[in-house]
This record gives structure tokens, sequence and C-alpha cells, in this order.
């Protein structure tokens, strides 16, 4: 009896024989003769085609009909037989029936040709029958169709897609899918394949494309067979060891891991993939076998997260024991460091990465002293020492980022000490040779830079010590917009808040009084508060305006921008983030931070009121530096208050009094020298990194003394071009000529365009291949457009894609896609041809 009825039927051959002016004919063949009686009493009526019984034996008769008598209209042949042999000499329709359709009654037929499906595919989909009952996976399955169905084997996948839910009718993507359900607890997509008898289709195809076999195979086995693979793949080895010899795929590892490398840097399987990560290395013992794998190994390894500790341990280990330039098979520790850090967990590990770096940095560093003229030790900081003030900073923010640092105690012990001697050194050589007139004293500072014939911004940042401003200086430098000069002058003594803000209010004739405590005059006036700062400056120049960092950033239009700065030729903007959190007891270990955040804040405020206020010309400096050390201060690292007097003013870091000390570690200069007045007073100081005596907490974070970190201030001039670009993205070029791909594996040559300079940014493309309907088709590479060298015999680079096993068409098009992975933009797509004649039965898929 047949699946449908007569209604179902009629309609449906109705839909066929809708043409465009072209004659059809459609065969339906009708061995056990359920539809005859039906044809024979005209029960089924056709709008657009006649009907026309085909009886046995009369093949020539009907030949001779449909190619001589009747060649316009459209037919039904209804034959009740058996449809002829296309190899039978005797079947004389064979030529009608090759540009001819065909048509069965049963409902699967009727979803073949919905789906254009072959009818030789009839005995495969009719097995799963079970399958095409829901109209939903229907629907499904037609969605996932990219292209006709012509194979078994195409039709088995796809079937497989839809009930484990893939994105796409591939055996990767179906892995994909199974893998996330493994990895949420739950077998339901496994488990549903065993309803429609695809679970053993499943494994044959996964043998075929990954080589994986197992007597009773489990998703479990299959993860753990991928991960094992994987990791061995990418040590390079062959082979598993004995206890995971069961999991072993000897012929297509790479096809595992470039199945691993697709999905552990796919954004949508990102969390899934570390979840199975963290299981399978349990379930293998991962601690063990790590142990066992030589570190130069590891390095190229980045399936299990764990390596990441082995790899920095064996760092910490080598700078522990004095080797200060350790390399691995050639690798030296800044390159090694940044592979690990591009890798998948390596974001997670960055703040260790940059530690080590850091500490290397720290530890290798060596401090000429042999000056005997202070020019050439003030030249030295600012050229050179000036880094390990960096490198001791960046080392102790990025050491506060992450939370397990018992591995890192005893490297940081060592790195305090280093640093330490660095500063008693170059502090103790700062003071044995030192000179206020080297450089221009902050009390000259309006004169020389602030006072300009272009209305100038000068941003005062509490605290922001040389090197900081250098790190603003580079970034700004990197944009085209800017331009960046550094100058430097000295802050006077005391180094300290209300003494340097003072001074830069000053101007080269002014007088300049220091009462008690923090009452500072300059020309009689008070120095304290923005308020009175204000009034100084407008005594010198009407238009002038004293204000504070959060006061212009809370104007919300440019219009209220303007009404700030519009008239005015000089502006004095006040910002406090380091002093202000160095200073207090509860936050000064977060001085650090606060730089990061101060640096960030006085970039965004430039651009804030330069597109806002139409401000040209900006001025970073500073009243002063600082001293931070995070270890605690030991009482021998302190030093006996002098002092004999209830009037003197005691501090960590310096003592003003009537009175001169002369001891040992203590250095002093009198206050009129200084402050360029007749003050008798003397400004006594520690010759090294030493503090004073002196009840209370607040001992890492110091200023007010004598050392190039407290005393040389930063006078960063910037320049805001009008109407400038922006900095362009560097490109990069494919130099491989050739554009034919002979076999599954083809290495390819990028040129870098530009170095990286003040007016073109660094970039990352994703590198891989897709088929003509937008399937990924290879691994994925990584190029990292950031090289800086102006030779561009070192901006080349090769990578190498291993292509999907499967059979290609002779000269099938393939293309490389080239895509920015910020913007997602793809900037090239580059047509190939691939050549594959022995592919697909001993290849992979991805």
């Amino acid at each position: 009896m047949a699946d449908l009825n007569l209604s179902q039927i009629q309609t449906r051959l109705n839909e066929l024989f809708v043409t465009y002016g072209e004659r059809k004919l459609i065969f339906w063949f009708d061995p056990e003769k359920e539809f005859e009686e039906d044809i024979d009493k005209a029960r089924i009526q056709l709008r657009d085609a006649k009907i026309y019984k085909l009886e046995p034996h009369t093949q020539l008769m009907t030949k001779r009909f449909f190619e001589i008598e009747d060649t316009k209209n459209n037919y039904l042949v209804y034959a009740p037989f058996k449809k002829m042999d296309d190899d039978d000499e005797n079947n004389h329709l064979l030529s009608i029936l090759k540009y001819s359709s065909q048509f069965s009654a049963d409902r699967i037929s009727l979803i073949m040709t919905q789906l254009n499906i072959p009818s030789d595919l009839h005995d495969i989909m009719k097995s799963h029958a079970k399958f095409f009952k829901a109209k939903s996976r229907i629907s499904a399955f037609e969605k996932l169709m990219t292209t006709e169905i012509k194979s078994k084997q195409e039709l088995e996948i796809t079937l497989i897609a839809v009930v484990a839910k893939a994105n796409m009718a591939q055996i990767y993507s179906i892995i994909q899918a199974l893998l996330v359900d493994y990895a949420n607890d739950s077998s339901n997509l496994y488990d549903q394949l065993a309803s429609f008898d695809l679970q053993e289709v499943l494994w044959k195809y996964i043998s075929k494309y990954y080589g994986y076999t197992s007597e009773k195979p489990t998703i479990q086995k299959l993860a753990i067979s991928f991960f094992a693979n994987a990791f061995y793949g990418q040590l390079g080895h062959q082979e598993l060891p004995p206890s995971l010899k069961e999991y072993e795929v000897l012929n297509q590892t790479t096809a595992i891991v470039s199945f691993m490398d697709g999905v552990m840097n796919d954004s949508r399987y990102m969390v899934i993939f570390d979840k199975l990560s963290r299981d399978i290395y349990c379930l293998i013992g991962g601690d063990k076998l790590l142990s066992k794998v030589p570190i130069e190994e590891l390095l190229a390894a980045d399936i299990f997260e764990p390596i990441h500790d082995l790899v920095i341990q064996y760092y910490i280990r080598q700078l522990m024991s004095g080797d200060l330039t350790p390399t691995i098979s050639g690798i030296t520790l800044s390159d090694a460091l940044i592979l690990k850090e591009r890798s998948h967990f390596g974001l997670k590990y960055v703040h260790q990465y940059e530690a080590i770096l850091n500490a290397q940095k720290i530890l290798k560093y060596v401090l000429n002293t042999n000056y005997n003229q202070f020019t050439s030790v003030v030249k030295d900081y600012e050229t050179s020492s000036y880094l390990v003030d960096r490198y001791y900073r960046k080392f102790i923010w990025h050491l506060d980022k992450f939370a397990r640092q018992d591995q890192f105690t005893k490297l940081q012990m060592l790195v305090e000490k280093q640093y330490r001697s660095f500063l008693d050194e170059i502090g103790r050589l700062w003071n044995d040779l030192l000179q206020l007139d080297e450089r221009t004293s902050m009390l000259d500072f309006y004169d020389k830079f602030a006072k300009n014939k272009i209305k100038t911004v000068v941003i005062i940042s509490d605290a922001l010590r040389y090197e900081i401003a250098k790190e603003i200086q580079q970034f700004l430098e990197q944009e085209k917009k800017y331009s960046a000069k550094m100058n430097t002058i000295f802050t006077v003594l005391p180094s300290v808040t209300e003494f340097g803000k003072a001074a830069s209010l000053r101007g080269s004739h002014g007088s300049y009084e220091y009462i008690k405590d923090t009452d500072i005059r300059v020309n009689g006036l008070k120095t304290q508060g923005t308020a009175a700062r204000d009034k100084i400056l407008k005594e010198k120049n009407s238009n002038s305006l004293a204000t504070t960092y959060e006061k212009v950033m809370e104007k919300s239009s440019a219009k209220e921008l303007r009404d700030v700065f519009n008239g005015q030729d000089v502006i004095y903007l006040y910002h406090d983030k380091i002093d202000a959190t160095g200073d207090k007891i509860g936050t000064e270990p977060q001085v650090f931070d606060a730089v990061e955040k101060t640096i960030n804040e006085l970039i965004t405020l430039i651009q804030f009121i330069s597109n806002g206020a139409n401000v040209y010309r900006f001025i970073i400096t500073s009243d002063h530096g600082f001293i931070y050390t995070r270890s605690r201060v030991e009482e021998h690292e302190k030093i006996e208050n002098p002092s004999s007097s209830d009037l003197d003013h005691i501090e960590r870091r310096f003592i003003i009094s009537k009175n001169h000390y002369d001891e040992i570690g203590i250095g002093s200069v009198k206050l009129g020298d200084v402050l360029h007045n007749e003050d008798e007073r003397y400004v006594h100081f520690p010759e090294t990194s030493a503090i004073f005596k002196k009840a209370g907490g607040g001992q890492n974070y110091v200023h007010g003394g004598s050392s190039p970190q407290e005393m040389i201030v930063p006078v960063l001039e910037i320049g805001v071009a009008r109407g400038s670009a922006q900095k362009e993205t560097v490109t990069i070029q494919l130099m491989t000529a050739k554009r034919k791909i002979i076999g599954l594996s083809v290495a390819l040559e990028f040129y870098q365009t530009e170095a990286i300079s003040d007016s073109v940014t660094k970039a990352q493309y994703s590198l891989y291949f897709e088929n003509k309907n937008g399937n990924l088709i290879t691994n994925q590479n990584t190029y990292y457009a950031d090289s800086t060298s102006s030779q561009s015999s070192e901006r080349f680079t090769n990578f190498t894609f291993d292509f999907v096993n499967r059979n290609y068409d002779t000269n099938e098009k393939v293309y490389l896609v080239v895509k920015n992975e910020e913007t997602k933009v793809e900037t090239e797509r580059v047509e190939f041809t691939i050549d594959n004649p022995f592919a697909g039965g001993f290849g992979f898929d991805i």
C-alpha cells in the first residue's frame, strides 16, 4: 500500500511539472503496480502534462513517440514494472531516461525529490526512514546542505550533523558538537545517534578522517585520544607513551593537531576547550606525563594549561641560579615568553611572564659607577638607568596581578635586593657629585616652558617621575598626530609637593619663600590650593587659569570645554593620583597601579582637550618624583635622626633645620642655594635610598630627598597636529608567486610591508584557506605583524597550511583568506587551485 494518498501524489506531480518553456518528461516506475488502477481510471489529473502508460516491450515505439511524434508536450510516463538497467542492451529508452526525471510515490522518494537527492541513494535513505519522520529534522537537514548531496558519505555525515546539532555537515563540526555536549556532562547527542542507527556510522568516518579506532569507542575516549595525540604531536613525537597506547593514532596526528588548534582558537569553544583540557589532564595523569618531557619540547605545546607552570618554574630556577641569559634551543627568554604569551592559555599567564622578563632585565643591569662628572651621571640616568626603575615598577605591578605568588617569592627577594642595591649605588653616585645648576631649576619653569606664544596646557601630575613620562612619550610618538620632546629640570629640595608646585609658579624674577611646614609663598602669596595658584598665575598674565583634572573631565560637551579654555594663554591643570595613592598607608602598595591609571588618564586627557577645545600645545610635568620598594624596610636601612631642635622639620627623606648636621651618610645644602633666596637653613637628606627614623607607617613610598628618581622632573612638550590623520595599520603581502597546491600541505611566504613606526601601527592577521562555500579546509595561522626593523629582509615570515584530506576535484578552486583579527575585516582573498590525486584515502579532516 502506498505511503501517500492520491491527492498528495497529484499535488507533488503538478509541482514537478512547473516549467519555464522547456519540455519535461518524468518517469514513474511502479513494480508493485500499486497505482496502475488509478492511472487506468484517470484518477490522477495533471494540469500541465499528459499521462503516457508505458507497456512492457514497447520501448522502441515509445522512443519513436517521444522523439518524433510528440516533441512538445510534457508527459508523466507511468511504467507498472521495474526500471530497466542502464547496461541492458535492450534498454532503448536509455537516452531519454538520461535527460528525464524520475518519480516514486513512497514518502522517502518524495523527500529525496524535495531535497534533490539522486535516486541511487534511495536504499540508504530508506534505511534511515525513522530520521525523516519529523519535519523539523528534514528542515534542519535541508539547512545543512550547502551543496547537492551526491554520495552516501555526504548523506550520512549530514544525517549525523543534524542529530548532533553541528554547525556544518562536516565531520570536524560534528566532533566539536559532541565534545561540547560531553564537556557539559551530557551524552544526549551521542545517545540520539544510537536512536537513528548512526553511532557506528560516526565512528567509521572518525576512523577515516582522524585515524581513531576502538573496539568500544566512547566520546570520552575520543576526547582523550585527541588531546593526547595533539599534545605529543605538538612535541613532535610519533608515538604515545605506554599508558596511552590504546588512544594512539599513528597516521593522522597532523589532522588531530589541526582540529585541536582550530577548536582552542575559536572563541565559540574556548571555555569548553579549557574545561575539557583540565578534565582530560586529570584522566591521563598529566603531571606525571609532563614531568618526563624536556623543557625545550614544552615551549611548542599548549594543549594543557600546567605546561605554563613548568615553563615559568624553569625560568625562575635559571634566574635564581645566576643564568641571566637562559636560552632554549637557541630561543632567548624574551622570544620564548612572547611565544608562550601568544599561545592559547598564554593570556592567563601574561603577568607571570612579564614579571619574569622584567626580573631578568633588573638582574642583568649593571650600573656604570665610573663617572667623575655630574653631567655624565645625569645623562646616564636620562638615557639608560631610568629603565631599572621602570623594570622594577613593571615587575611589582605584574606580580600584583596574579593570586598565586608563592613560586615567585625567592625571585622577588632577589629582585628587591638587586633594586635596593641599585638605588643605593645611584643615590650615592648622584650625591657625591651633585651640582644643582646642572639642569634648569623648577623655579624657572614658568618662564622657560609654560609661557609661550601658543596657548599651552601645563599638566602637573603629582609624583610623575621621569621614567613614567618617558613611557607616555614613547606611546605618543607612535601616534601620527602627536609630536613629543622630552626636557628635564631639577625640582627643588626638599622634593615634596608643596615645594615643587610652588616652584613651578615663581618665574625667573619672582620671589620664593619657605615659611614653615607647608607654608610657601611666591611673590608674597600663599601657594596652597588651586584657587591660590590661580591667583598667582593671573598676576603674571590675566589670561591664565589653574584648574584640576576632575573639573575638566566632568565637562560633557565640546562647548563646555571651550568655555573653560577659550581666551586663556596658560592653563595649569593639576592631576593627583600617584602621590594621593602612595602617601596613604592603606593604599601605598597600590602606587604602581596608580601609575598605570595615570598614564591612561593623561593620554585620554590630552585627546579630550585637543579634540574638544582646539588646544595644540601641552606640557606634561610634575612637582617631584618618588622611590618605592615593596619589601619591608629593615632597621639597618634607616638612619638615626640627627635632629637636636624641636623647630626642625623632620620627614623620612629630609630634615630642614637651622643647624647643620654633618653626619656620615647624610648630605646637605643650604636651603637658600636651592630656593634662590637668602634662607640660611639647611636641608638634609640621606645619600642613599635610606630613610630617617620616624614614627608611623608609610616607609615604602617616599620622596623629599636627593636622588635622580626624586629630583629629575620631566618636561614633556607635546604638539598636536591640526587635522592630522590617524595612524595607519600595517599590512602584509603574500610573496609566494605560485598559485597551485600539489599535495596536502603548502608553505607560503608573507611580508610585512612596512616597519612599525610613529605612523604605522602593528596588527594581527589570521591566515587560512576556505573552499568555494566558505568552509574552513586548513589550520589557521596567526601573523603578528609587529616588526620594527627597517631592513625589509627581516620582515619575511613563512607559514605552513595543512589541508583537509578529501577527494578534491581536478584544479578545484580554494581561497587563501587574510583577516585582521582586531577588526574582523577580510583584507585579502587569494584564489589557488589544488590538485591532490591521491587524497581521500589516507588523509584527514580538521
